[in-house]
């Protein structure tokens, strides 16, 4: 619960320095999305045997992952989630999301590559859209 409530007070205070963001949304997808999610990129067998995966992942896209709506700007800096490598390695016709119809209840962040356990802050543009994707790091309690 610790964790959960310093996620929560992190992503505000973060959020908060961001004056262009006119509203925040958390995925809070429903344990069978979650499975969904999981299993399109790492497929059943590998969610079966490793029962553990679907708990981080879970947490990781209710509670880790917020996105927030920004006009994009001509200096933004933030990079595209199109420039990171698909995770195909289990599933090679994996496909990344449809930016030219982009819709946020489909939209799957494991099916990219980057840094979903890290200790920092990860930011990107979700091509084409006004929504940037923010990835909160992991607050370990001692």
């Amino acid at each position: 619960m610790k964790i959960r409530l310093k996620n929560a007070l992190f992503s505000v205070l973060f959020l908060g320095a961001f004056q262009g963001f006119s509203q925040t949304i958390s995925l809070q997808l429903s344990d069978a999305q979650v499975l969904n999610r999981v299993t399109e990129v790492y497929g059943h067998d590998f969610v079966t045997q490793n029962p553990s995966l679907l708990e981080s992942m879970g947490e990781l896209l209710n509670e880790r992952i917020t996105l927030a709506t920004s006009v994009q700007s001509a200096d933004e800096k933030y990079p595209v989630l199109s420039s990171y490598p698909l995770v195909n390695k289990l599933n090679p016709s994996i496909q990344g999301a449809d930016f030219e119809n982009f819709d946020l209840q489909e939209f799957n962040p494991l099916v990219y590559h980057f840094e979903f356990f890290s200790d920092k802050i990860q930011v990107m543009r979700i091509d084409n859209t006004n929504y940037i994707m923010i990835v909160n790091p992991i607050i370990t309690t001692n």
